[in-house]
């Protein structure tokens, strides 16, 4: 096998300086079947979707400038899932490929190191190996793809075909609230699962979309749980959006940028959904979403930046994203399509992001809408009254959560 090197896209190369036990910048997504997991199925359709995701067969290194991906001859092993969701995959001592599949009965686990790819690229990968594994053991004779880019557009670092030189302005520095309370030593997941078409008649009767709705009763739920002495401060929600949709690009790398929407005001849900369906849209725009991704790419092509070696910009990066401040991260990855060959082989899919505070991901299949939150604190007031508010609308929903070491 040749050996073939990639520069970390620019969004990536935030991630290998600030990852850490506590945030290792893992994301997973979860492909839930109708019937129990063939292991060796399973295995076999890895390897073959490897075949149409060859960059994912990388390991990260670490050049004197930047970090790297190289091709390796590494094969993931399929194991029945045993450690906790999101653990670390990255590690500066071990060499070893940034994803990793495990199963659980009728679930398939796929985890990815942030600098891989994002959510787009990692769900594209792990549809492929559903794809292959429904066709392989129900005997399909052919199947089509709904994701049909070349390798070449697979590999491509779309931050840099559209970047041009621009001068940023500094963010202003206000104050933002940060959610505290007693930390645990795992991540903490509460799944909720409800019907699609009814959240979706809920956001129309608020003359809004599906995440101005969420972030808007969450911002609800922050603020009833703030101290009267944080009232001063922002609410700030990091919302991922993916380029693609705005850029022509068929990239399976990393190509998102980041809208951070700021809250102070009014506890009334309908003035909270106005102003964020208002401040969503204007920064929606093309043009707005253009500057932001220029961002990214500003960092690398800086020439002196790109002098400077690899060890010092590490420390410089983890001291820069201490300022970046933030309250919390919605993600909403929306509707998951699959080919109607395997659709109803399909439970329903679900998301989940590692996080050192608290956050949503969110994503749905036909009529199962999961709205899932990843939290380290032992603390779950927001989260249970955000999904009180949702029941306070009739919506019906089903709980489940992982097991923390002394709680019932």
């Amino acid at each position: 096998m040749k050996t073939k090197w990639f520069k970390l896209d620019n969004a990536a190369k935030i991630f290998p300086p600030v990852s850490n036990k506590k945030d290792p910048k893992v994301f997973r997504f979860v492909c839930i079947l109708k019937e129990d997991i063939d292991k060796n199925v399973l295995q076999e359709s890895i390897n073959e979707a490897l075949n149409f995701f060859p960059n994912f067969r990388s390991v990260l290194k670490q050049g004197f400038f930047w970090h790297y991906l190289e091709t390796t001859d590494f094969n993931p092993i399929v194991k029945e899932e045993k450690k906790d969701i999101c653990s670390p995959i990255y590690s500066k001592k071990k060499k070893k490929l940034l994803f990793r599949v495990n199963y659980y009965k009728n679930r398939i686990n796929l985890e990815v190191y942030h600098a891989l790819t994002d959510g787009t690229g990692a769900l594209e990968f792990l549809k492929t190996i559903v794809h292959i594994y429904i066709s392989k053991k129900y005997e399909f004779k052919e199947f089509n793809f709904d994701y049909d880019a070349s390798l070449n557009e697979k590999s491509s670092d779309s931050f840099n075909k559209y970047y041009i030189f621009q001068l940023n302005k500094i963010d202003n520095l206000e104050k933002i609230y940060q959610i505290k309370g007693e930390k645990l030593n795992k991540i903490r997941v509460i799944n909720g699962c409800m019907n699609t078409k009814d959240m979706i008649n809920l956001a129309h009767k608020y003359n809004t979309t599906l995440t101005s709705l969420i972030a808007s009763i969450y911002i609800l739920a922050i603020k009833e749980n703030m101290n009267l002495k944080d009232e001063n401060k922002f609410i700030t929600i990091d919302i991922p959006v993916n380029l693609r949709k705005y850029f022509k690009s068929q990239t399976a790398r990393n190509f998102f940028s980041v809208i951070k929407l700021k809250y102070k005001g009014s506890n009334n849900l309908e003035d909270i959904i106005k102003y964020v369906d208002n401040y969503l849209k204007e920064e929606l725009k093309k043009e707005n979403l253009f500057k932001a991704m220029n961002k990214y790419a500003t960092f690398e092509h800086n020439f002196l930046i790109r002098l400077v070696p690899l060890f010092i910009k590490n420390i410089v990066l983890k001291v820069i994203m201490k300022f970046v401040k933030t309250t919390t991260t919605v993600t909403n990855l929306g509707i998951v399509k699959v080919d109607d060959s395997i659709k109803d082989y399909i439970d329903s899919f679900e998301v989940y992001v590692s996080t050192d505070k608290i956050q949503i991901s969110m994503c749905s299949y036909y009529d199962k809408l999961n709205i899932s939150f990843t939290s380290i604190f032992d603390s779950m007031d927001i989260i249970k009254d955000f999904y009180r508010k949702l029941s306070s609308f009739g919506i019906e929903i089903i709980i489940t959560s992982n097991k923390i070491e002394g709680e019932e």
